[in-house]
């Protein structure tokens, strides 16, 4: 029998209606699950497709026509007929803070877009959760996004002071790269208007200089070393109840690129436990001084190899994250010409940060890569992925490691430059891969239009010339910034419209635009190589893993629009049913 664990001891039998039937004696090469009938899309090198698909254990074993794999059944095989649906590999999200988003949506106000759609809105929570507490107990929300309110601008202090005198406020904004304190939390960081902007942040002030209460980045540890930190029992507790909606939305594989200490703690706990239904490939936030990247690099090391695999392939340490600037939100991206506002007004003299020196950011690069160590930089303004790609290639000069694939994260709006080296280095080195979030376009997109700006918008994400030029590269949603279903990231790619379409329907244009086989190859295929995993996972092959979705629709058929509302029916990790939609009898 299918080993479902405990995701579906009492359905299983229920959910197969057909067994197969045959006289012979069992056999233990027997397969125990067959999917026939349907519209299977192997993602192979021909994205060949099939009807039908054999899985003995945890491995696909066999495909072809449905005829040809009822063949292979035995006494206790079990047939799944899919009348015709559609199934495509289990899709690889390369960006999904997941342990962190899953706390943030356990223990931290809801500040997100339509739950809240006003400041009033916020201010109402923020009132009633006051109500509730004690003096000087810390009120925590997440996910606002001003370019979503009524009144079109930031929270500030001077909103929520009146609302919560007594207590203390720090709400996130849904891009993580700034938030906003109320004037008590500031009081307790010493935040004043003779308080210097730390290395990689702003405090943002008024005319008159005083703080408003928007901290931005590295300003933003102001805040948090004061505040309460999720401990490892959050970060367990939360992703053991929620990592089934990753299933739910046929997501089998994550990397989740920014732990420390405690998630991987939390991961091992739940992967321990049996509860870790999903595959994780993680990289360890690499700290901001070159001797405490010297001891994360120590600390890490024995058990950092991708190359080598991690035995079960369910949890992986994979490398290191390092930030080079802040975000296309808060317009602290380090780029060549300033930012904007409003798409056409000049945010004059800013050109973002970066988060720390330069040279000491080289440095990281060069530590890491020498040390073996695959690396994601976060890369989002043209300088920063610029300063990126000249660093990889220098180090490759001195270090000339192949396969290591370090990757640009976000890699927003890169230059012929950075796309040449892209091309250079992938083919001679293996390395130089973009990780891009479609959804951006859309969830993000009109706070992101409207700060690019109408020069640099039709440079954002250029997918169909990352095609044009043969540049590979991976998706991922960058939950809890944008939602982590990949529906909505496959469609953007074709789409590339914002969610209330404030700057017009195509702010990017559409040139940029790609097909959505090339979309799901970003999800499957081409992502699998981001997490070491091509040869195991990100098609349907005979010995691959078992993991694979059924979805309620072809996203090669249906009108664009459609793929935002793909629904998965059926999602098996590993051989295992981590997800059952309730209309999948």
């Amino acid at each position: 029998m299918l080993n479902a664990g405990r995701y579906a001891a009492a359905v299983l039998v229920c959910l197969l209606a057909l067994s197969a039937c045959s006289d012979r004696v069992a056999d233990p090469n027997d397969p125990d699950l067959l999917l026939i009938n349907g519209k299977i899309i192997t993602m192979d090198d021909d994205d060949s497709i099939i009807e039908a698909v054999s899985i003995r254990g945890n491995k696909i074993v066999a495909l072809g026509t449905t005829s040809k794999v009822k063949g292979f059944a035995g006494p206790d095989t079990q047939i799944i007929d899919l009348g015709g649906l559609t199934v495509t590999p289990g899709l690889i999200d390369v960006h999904n803070h997941f342990a962190w988003g899953a706390a943030e949506a356990a223990f931290t106000l809801n500040l997100s877009y339509p739950t809240v759609k006003s400041i009033e809105d916020v201010l109402a929570l923020v009132e009633s959760e006051a109500k509730g507490l004690a003096a000087n107990e810390w009120i925590i929300g997440s996910e606002w996004d001003a370019v979503k309110f009524d009144e079109r601008r930031d929270i500030t202090a001077a909103d929520l002071d009146p609302i919560s005198p007594d207590n203390l406020v720090w709400l996130l904004h849904t891009s993580a790269h700034y938030g906003v304190a109320n004037s008590r939390a500031l009081a307790l960081a010493n935040i004043t208007s003779d308080t210097a902007d730390p290395d990689g942040g702003v405090i943002v002030r008024d005319e008159a200089g005083n703080p408003t209460g928007i901290l931005t980045d590295q300003a933003m540890n102001l805040i948090r070393d004061i505040s309460p930190p999720y401990t490892v029992r959050h970060f367990d507790e939360a992703t053991t109840q929620r990592v089934g909606q990753l299933g739910a939305e046929g997501i089998t594989t994550i990397k989740d690129p920014e732990i420390d200490e405690r998630q991987w703690k939390a991961y091992r706990r739940a992967q321990s436990r049996g509860d870790l239904t999903v595959r994780v490939f993680v990289l360890w936030r690499a700290p901001d001084t070159i001797d405490d990247a010297k001891v994360l690099l120590t600390r890490i090391s024995p058990i950092t190899d991708p190359q080598k695999g991690s035995g079960d392939d369910l949890l992986i340490s994979g490398g290191v994250k390092i930030y080079i600037d802040g975000s296309g939100t808060a317009r602290t991206a380090w780029v060549y010409d300033d930012w904007n506002r409003n798409l056409t007004e000049p945010d004059a003299g800013n050109f973002g940060p970066t988060y720390i020196e330069p040279e000491i950011l080289f440095e990281q690069i060069r530590l890491f890569h020498k040390a073996g160590i695959h690396l994601g930089v976060h890369a989002i303004g043209d300088r920063a992925i610029d300063f990126t790609m000249d660093a990889y290639d220098k180090v490759l000069y001195e270090t000339p490691d192949y396969g290591l694939r370090h990757s640009i994260i976000h890699c927003s709006i890169p230059t012929d430059h950075a796309m040449e080296l892209m091309f250079k280095l992938q083919n001679s080195y293996d390395v130089g891969y973009p990780e891009v979030q479609p959804a951006f376009l859309w969830w993000i997109g009109d706070a992101y239009a409207a700060n690019f700006g109408t020069e640099r918008n039709h440079r954002v994400l250029p997918l169909m010339t990352f095609l044009d030029r043969g540049i590979k590269w991976a998706a991922g949603s960058d939950y809890n910034v944008a939602p982590f279903a990949p529906r909505y990231g496959l469609w953007a790619s074709v789409a590339r419209q914002t969610l209330l379409g404030t700057h017009g329907d195509h702010p990017w244009g559409t040139a940029e635009s790609i097909p959505v086989q090339d979309a799901l190859k970003s999800y499957t295929t081409w992502a699998a190589r981001q997490v070491f995993l091509e040869d195991k996972i990100g098609s349907i092959e005979a010995g691959k893993y078992a993991d694979l979705v059924v979805w309620d629709r072809d996203p090669y058929s249906v009108p664009t629009d459609d793929l935002k509302e793909m629904k998965a029916l059926f999602t098996l990790m590993n051989g295992e049913i981590v997800h059952r939609a309730a209309e999948f009898e």
